[in-house]
């Protein structure tokens, strides 16, 4: 990340500590919810979920997957572990710029 970058979105507390300005802050949202029956938000830039879906079946991951894309925005992207990687991503509407990094198109 550039020095830019990381001005745009951090106050500097020291050398080596940055804290996130609070209008970055407003953006988030953090909450609880059941993968497989609650609602998902809409228009998301990025969406962490890492370490989850290991306890999933196979159906019920593709089915997240899916739920996942349809809340980002395009270009938005979803954030894995790295043992959640998804073997069919091109035919759920991902690119995978990165490993554990997939993109909606």
């Amino acid at each position: 990340c550039s020095e830019k970058r990381i001005k745009k979105i951090n106050i500097k507390i020291n050398d080596d500590t940055y804290q996130i300005k609070d209008e970055i802050k407003k953006c988030v949202e953090f909450r609880q919810a059941n993968l497989l029956k609650d609602s998902y938000p809409e228009h998301c830039h990025l969406i962490l979920c890492r370490n989850v879906l290991i306890y999933f079946t196979e159906e019920a991951k593709l089915e997240i997957y899916k739920k996942f894309n349809d809340s980002l925005v395009s270009g938005g992207v979803l954030f894995v572990g790295s043992t959640e990687q998804i073997s069919n991503y091109k035919d759920i509407n991902y690119s995978s710029p990165r490993s554990f990094f997939y993109k909606k198109n």
